[in-house]
């Protein structure tokens, strides 16, 4: 997954839409970190049996649905209960994020001194506060936000909402070699939107990192994971997010998931996948579980309520619960 960005200042906002550039060209097969912001399961790579298939197969649909709500902007987890398109939500907290970061930098442009406190509440806030540690991105440093129940109005297609974003990001700005390396870390995050017709709250962690070679940001590339609520409601973790396609056509999608009981397994696409169901769940489309010693099971996507595994020849059709 690797972008260009022609300066370090546009970055964080790049940060954010990056995984939409990197889609066609995959993403590297290397070791995740498994240092844990919310996930505390197993992280070693998991053994596929007839007695935990399905478990893994529910896993691999949930990890998927992630990944393909995570391509755009690898924030927040897709839940079916949101009564908007979530990556609306993403893009609103992004380029939120995005607007408050390059306030430093723009202050060491006039000349101000870029390590400070600010308040930048009734900046962005009708109620509650945000507040920001700069650094002084001349050197290496740390900076942090502070959002405490900030509402905002914000429009999506479907109507006016208050969006309340609680929680904390954090970062860091470290120089590597010419180059440097930033992080973003979300802490419990909380992005709850309402009006009239409904409400809808959801907490995630999520961490990314991006390395630059060169001092001017370019040949960047960044490295994330995502933990979040699986359809059975236990917590997993998406890494290594390949996604191609789009609503019409399908997506093909290639993901680490991390399964807290049984580990990591890889999931790759056969046959583009279609989530039109109520549900948030796949209607069509096709996905094979390779997991530890190249053990491998099919899941076919039949209907909203049904799917199919193959697993060791043996195919069997399961219900949604």
């Amino acid at each position: 997954m690797n972008f260009t960005a022609n300066r370090w200042i546009p970055l964080f906002v790049l940060t954010f839409t990056l995984l939409a550039c990197g889609g066609d060209e995959g993403s590297t097969d290397t070791e995740s970190s498994s240092t844990s912001l919310n996930y505390s399961g197993e992280t070693k790579q998991a053994s596929m049996t007839s007695e935990n298939v399905n478990q893994l197969a529910s896993a691999a649909t949930s990890g998927s649905k992630q990944a393909v709500s995570s391509d755009t902007v690898p924030v927040v987890s897709q839940r079916p209960d949101s009564p908007v398109d979530q990556d609306q939500i993403n893009q609103d907290l992004a380029r939120l994020v995005g607007d408050i970061l390059k306030r430093g930098p723009q202050l060491a442009g006039r000349g101000e001194a870029a390590a400070r406190t600010e308040d930048l509440s009734n900046s962005y806030c009708n109620s509650g506060s945000v507040e920001v540690d700069f650094p002084d991105f001349s050197l290496e440093g740390e900076w942090r936000i502070v959002f405490t129940q900030c509402s905002r109005d914000t429009s999506y297609d479907n109507g006016n909402y208050s969006t309340v974003f609680h929680g904390t990001v954090e970062g860091t700005y470290r120089k590597v070699g010419i180059g440097y390396q930033l992080t973003l870390n979300y802490i419990n995050f909380n992005v709850s939107i309402s009006n009239p017709g409904g409400s809808y709250s959801d907490t995630f962690n999520m961490q990314m990192t991006c390395i630059a070679a060169n001092s001017d940001g370019s040949d960047v590339t960044c490295e994330y994971y995502s933990d979040y609520q699986g359809y059975d409601n236990r917590t997993y973790r998406v890494t290594e997010v390949s996604v191609s396609g789009n609503e019409s056509s399908g997506y093909l999608v290639s993901v680490r998931v991390y399964d807290p009981e049984h580990g990591y397994f890889h999931v790759t696409t056969e046959v583009p996948l279609t989530f039109d169901c109520a549900t948030g769940r796949p209607s069509a489309g096709r996905i094979q579980i390779e997991a530890a010693n190249g053990v491998t099971a099919v899941v076919e996507f039949i209907s909203c309520t049904q799917y199919v595994v193959t697993f060791l020849g043996v195919a069997e059709t399961y219900d949604w619960p």
